[in-house]
C-alpha cells in the first residue's frame, strides 16, 4: 500500500489536538502545533515537489518536536517511509504521544472512553486493541487503544475532571496494572502492553509503562521498589534499549530492586513473550511458567551502584511543590535567564515571607508558634546570573516601594505645608494669649512604608521597624557586607548586632539603646526580617568562620549552589500575564492585617493546621529527629533549624495560595495537608543541598576536581571519552591519560561505568566512553490535590 505522509499527518495532528486542520487559499492547511500551548492555529502546512511534508511553526517548536508531539517519526514524513512492519521496525508503538500542552479548557472533552475512541475511529477506522490504565486506588485513568492501518498505530485517551481528553496521561504516569503491584514480589517488565498480558497468562505479576519504548523515564516506577524485577526486551534494538532505560529508571529507587534482565531464547527479529508463549503451545500453562522461572534462576542480577557519601549530587529545585503563578514564574524566568530555577526560588520564598511577616504565625502546638521569616543566599561564581535573578524577583517588591516612596513624598509636601500652617496658627495662639483655651494641634508627621531595605546595622533597622510592625525584608544581591557586619558574635558593638540579628530570625523583641536621635531606646515587640541575596563560594568560606558556626548564624542561611550552566541566548521572556498574576499576588499579601488584642495593641494572627496536616508534620518531625540523632557540629545545627523551616515554607505557601485564590484551599485560618506536605517537600530538597553546600565548603583540590568532571559530564548529558575530558577540562587536559584517570576514579566510587563501543568515527577501532550513572531519586512528597 502506497504511504501517504500528508494524509497521514494530518490524521496524527487532529487526534492528537483534537482541533480540526484547515485549507487555505493558497493550496496549504492551517492548524493548532501540536508541541505547545496553541490557543489559535500557528502551525503551517504544505508539501514538497517530492510530496514530503512541509510544515512550520510560527511559534517556534522545531520539526523534531511537532513529529514527537503526534506520535511520527521525522522519516514518516517523507514518501515512501513506511509501507509494512517488515521493512523497517515499526516506529509508532516505540514513539511516545504526548499529551498536548493546551489547557484542558480549550481542549474538546467526550463524556466516556468510548465516545472518544468513537472520534478516533472516524478517522483511523475501527480499534484492534485497549488496554486500561488505573491509579493505585483502581480508578480507571487512561486507556490506550490500538489501530491497524498501513501500519500499527497507537493513540491514548486521559481523564480529566471535565471528562476524556484525546492525549497521554499526566506525568509521572502510572504502570499498567497497577493495583496489582504493591502486594507481588516478583513483577515482570515487558515492551507494551501485549507482552505483559501474555505474561500474566501464566499466572505472573507483570506490567509495562505506557506510550512505547521512549517513554520508560515518564512513568512512575517507585511501586517496584524493593520486589524482584525481571525485564524481558524484545528481540531488537529498540527492545534492549527500552531495557536498559528501564533498568536505569530501578536504580534509582530506594530501596534498589533485585534486578534480572532476561533474554527469550529462540526469538526471532522484533519477537516478544507473546511470540515465545504461542511457540511453547504444545506445553501446559505450568510448564511454559517453569520454563520462565528457570531461565530467571539461571540469570545474574543486575547490581545498581550506589555513588559514596561523601559526593553528593545536585538535586533540581522541586518548583512542582509551589504554588501557581508563582511555579510558572520561576520556570519562565529560569528559562529567559538560562539559570537554574532556585536562582529565583530562594529569594521568591524569602520575598514571600516578608509580603506576609508579622501579620500571621502558625501554631503547631500549645506554645509554638513559627513566624513568617526566611532567610536565603544564593552560592554562585561571578557571571553565574545570580545578579539578574535576583533582581527579576525583587523588583516585585521593588515596583511596591516605589510605589510607597512616592505616596510618602506626596503626603511630606502636605506634611510641610500642614506644619507651616501650624506654626502659623500656634504663633497666633500665644500672641493672643488664649488663657485656658485649647491651643492648635500639631499635624502628625507621615511615616514612610517600607518594605524592603539594605543597610544591615541594627541602629538603623530598629526604628524602621517601629514604624512598620509587619516587618522587613533584607534584600542584598552580595551579602558579602552583611556577613562582615556580625564580626565576633562574642563582644563589642558588632556582638550584639550579631545578637539582635539572631533574635530577629524567630521575631523576637527587640531593644536598642542609641547614643543620639530620639527616642534614645526603641523597643520593638516582634523583630521580624527575612534575608535574600547572593554570595560567591569563596567569600563565603571566608566568611562563614567558627564564630558564625558556633552562634547558629549559618544554621539558619537556607544555601543553594547549583552547578553552573554555560550561557545560551534564548528569546525567551517571562509571560506578562504570569508576572501580572504575581504582582496582584504580592499586593493581596501585604494587604494582610494584624490582629488586635485587648490593649488595642497589634499582634500577629495565629494561623492553625488542620488534623491531617499537623499529622503529616508530625511524621515528617519524628522522621527529621531520627535523623539528627546521627548528626553532630555544623549539619546537626542545620538539622535542628530545618525542622521548623518545614512549617515556615507551610506558612507562606498556605497564604501564596490564599493570595492567587486557589479553588482548593479551604480556609485560610487553617494550614491544610497540601501545604504542609509541599512545606515538608521543601525542607526534604534543604537537607539534602544542605549536606552538599556544606560538603563543598570543606572539600580537597581532589574532591574540586571530581566534582567539577561530574559537572562537567552532566552538562554534555552525554557519554564522554578521555579524549573528550582532556579537551574540554582545563584542569586535565595534560593528556588522555592523565584525563581517563580522572574518569577511572569515577568508575572506582560507583559515580559511573565505562561502556565499549564501535564507532567508525574514531576511525573504526573499539573503544570505550564513560557513562554517568544516574542521580538518586528525589525524596520530595508531592503535592496533595
Amino acid at each position: 500500500m502506497n504511504h501517504d505522509p500528508l494524509q497521514a499527518f494530518l490524521d496524527a495532528l487532529v487526534s492528537t489536538t483534537g482541533k480540526p486542520v484547515v485549507p487555505t487559499s493558497q493550496g496549504g492547511y492551517i492548524s493548532c502545533c501540536p508541541a505547545h500551548d496553541d490557543r489559535t492555529p500557528s502551525l503551517s502546512i504544505d508539501q514538497g515537489e517530492d510530496e514530503r511534508v512541509l510544515c512550520h511553526c510560527h511559534a517556534g517548536c522545531s520539526f523534531e518536536q511537532i513529529c514527537e508531539a503526534v506520535g511520527l517519526r521525522t522519516a514518516d514524513l517523507f514518501p515512501g517511509a513506511v509501507s509494512t512492519s517488515t521493512q523497517l521496525p515499526d516506529a509508532t508503538e516505540n514513539t511516545e504521544l504526548c499529551r498536548p500542552a493546551v489547557a484542558d479548557s480549550d481542549r474538546k472533552t467526550f463524556p466516556s472512553v468510548d465516545a472518544a475512541r468513537q472520534s478516533l475511529e472516524s478517522h483511523l477506522g475501527p480499534a484492534t486493541g485497549r488496554w486500561d490504565y488505573c491509579d493505585a486506588n483502581g480508578r480507571h485513568i487512561g486507556t490506550i487503544f490500538r489501530f491497524d492501518r498501513t501500519r500499527k498505530t497507537f493513540r491514548p485517551v486521559s481523564r480529566t475532571d471535565g471528562g476524556w481528553l484525546l492525549g497521554g496521561m499526566p506525568e509521572p504516569r502510572p504502570l499498567f496494572h497497577l493495583p496489582e503491584l504493591t502486594a507481588a514480589k516478583c513483577v515482570f517488565v515487558t515492551e507494551g502492553e501485549k507482552a505483559a498480558d501474555a505474561v500474566r497468562s501464566l499466572g505472573l505479576v507483570a506490567t509495562t509503562s505506557p506510550h512505547g519504548s521512549n517513554s520508560a523515564a515518564k512513568a512512575d516506577w517507585t511501586p517496584l521498589a524493593g520486589k524482584d524485577v525481571v525485564v524481558l526486551p524484545d528481540n531488537d534494538e529498540a527492545g534492549r534499549v527500552y531495557a536498559e532505560a528501564v533498568v536505569e529508571q530501578l536504580e534509582r529507587l530506594d530501596p534498589h530492586p533485585v534486578v534480572r534482565v532476561v533474554e527469550l531464547p529462540g526469538l526471532g527479529d522484533s519477537e516478544d513473550a507473546v511470540e515465545w508463549i504461542d511457540a511453547s503451545q504444545s506445553a501446559s500453562v505450568e510448564e511454559i511458567r517453569a520454563e520462565l522461572e528457570s531461565l530467571v534462576e539461571t540469570t545474574v542480577t543486575v547490581t545498581p551502584a550506589s555513588p559514596e557519601p561523601d559526593m553528593i549530587r545536585f538535586q533540581p529545585f522541586p518548583t512542582h511543590l509551589l504554588p501557581e503563578p508563582v511555579r510558572g514564574f520561576i520556570d519562565n524566568g529560569a528559562r529567559a535567564i538560562g539559570c537554574d530555577p532556585s536562582y529565583l526560588a530562594l529569594p521568591m520564598l524569602s520575598c514571600l515571607a516578608a509580603a506576609i511577616g508579622n501579620t500571621r504565625r502558625l501554631e503547631l502546638k500549645r506554645g509554638w508558634t513559627v513566624p513568617s521569616i526566611i532567610w536565603t543566599a544564593i552560592i554562585g561564581e561571578s557571571g553565574a546570573a545570580k545578579s539578574p535573578a535576583f533582581r527579576l524577583v525583587t523588583r516585585l517588591l521593588t515596583a511596591v516601594q516605589e510605589r510607597a516612596f512616592e505616596k510618602h513624598s506626596a503626603a511630606s509636601r502636605d506634611y510641610e505645608n500642614d506644619l507651616a500652617n501650624y506654626e502659623k496658627r500656634h504663633a497666633k495662639w500665644r500672641s493672643d494669649e488664649a488663657g485656658d483655651t485649647v491651643p492648635p494641634s500639631p499635624p502628625i508627621s507621615p511615616v514612610a512604608e517600607r518594605y524592603l531595605v539594605s543597610d544591615t546595622t541594627v541602629e538603623a533597622l530598629a526604628p524602621l521597624l517601629l514604624e512598620n510592625p509587619r516587618g522587613l525584608l533584607l534584600a542584598r544581591d552580595e551579602l558579602s557586607g552583611w556577613l562582615r557586619s556580625f564580626d565576633r558574635y562574642t563582644a563589642g558593638k558588632n556582638g550584639a548586632d550579631a545578637a539582635a540579628w539572631l533574635s530577629m530570625f524567630n521575631g523576637e523583641t527587640l531593644t536598642v539603646d542609641r547614643k543620639t536621635g530620639k527616642p534614645r531606646t526603641i523597643f520593638v515587640p516582634n523583630a521580624s526580617v527575612s534575608v535574600a541575596g547572593g554570595i560567591q563560594p569563596g567569600i563565603l568560606s571566608r566568611s562563614l568562620g567558627i564564630e558564625h558556626r558556633e552562634s547558629g548564624l549559618l544554621a539558619r542561611l537556607l544555601l543553594a549552589c547549583p552547578p553552573r550552566k554555560p550561557k545560551r541566548w534564548t528569546e525567551a521572556d517571562i509571560d506578562p500575564t504570569t508576572e501580572l498574576k504575581v504582582v496582584d499576588l504580592f499586593k493581596r499579601l501585604l494587604e494582610l492585617r494584624h490582629a488586635i488584642d485587648r490593649e488595642g495593641r497589634s499582634q500577629p494572627e495565629i494561623v492553625g493546621v488542620t488534623p491531617d496536616a499537623k499529622a503529616a508534620f508530625k511524621d515528617f518531625y519524628d522522621r527529621h529527629a531520627e535523623e539528627q540523632t546521627d548528626l553532630c557540629g555544623d549539619l546537626a545545627a542545620a538539622w535542628a533549624k530545618l525542622e521548623e523551616y518545614a512549617a515556615r515554607f507551610a506558612l507562606v505557601i498556605h497564604f501564596a495560595r490564599w493570595a492567587a485564590d486557589d479553588p482548593t484551599l479551604g480556609t485560610p485560618d487553617t494550614v491544610d495537608l497540601a501545604s504542609m506536605e509541599a512545606g515538608i517537600g521543601l525542607a526534604e530538597w534543604f537537607k539534602q543541598e544542605t549536606r552538599r553546600v556544606y560538603a563543598l565548603l570543606s572539600e580537597s583540590d581532589a574532591d574540586r576536581d571530581r566534582r567539577r568532571l561530574m559537572e562537567w559530564i552532566e552538562r554534555r548529558n552525554e557519554p564522554v571519552t578521555a579524549r573528550d575530558v582532556q579537551r574540554g577540562c582545563r584542569w586535565l587536559s595534560e593528556s588522555a591519560e592523565v584525563a581517563e584517570h580522572a574518569l577511572q576514579d569515577l568508575v572506582d566510587r560507583a559515580f559511573g561505568r565505562w561502556r565499549r563501543v564501535d564507532s567508525k568515527s574514531r576511525g573504526g577501532r573499539p573503544t570505550r566512553e564513560f557513562v554517568l550513572n544516574p542521580s538518586p531519586p528525589s525524596t520530595q512528597p508531592q503535592v496533595s490535590g
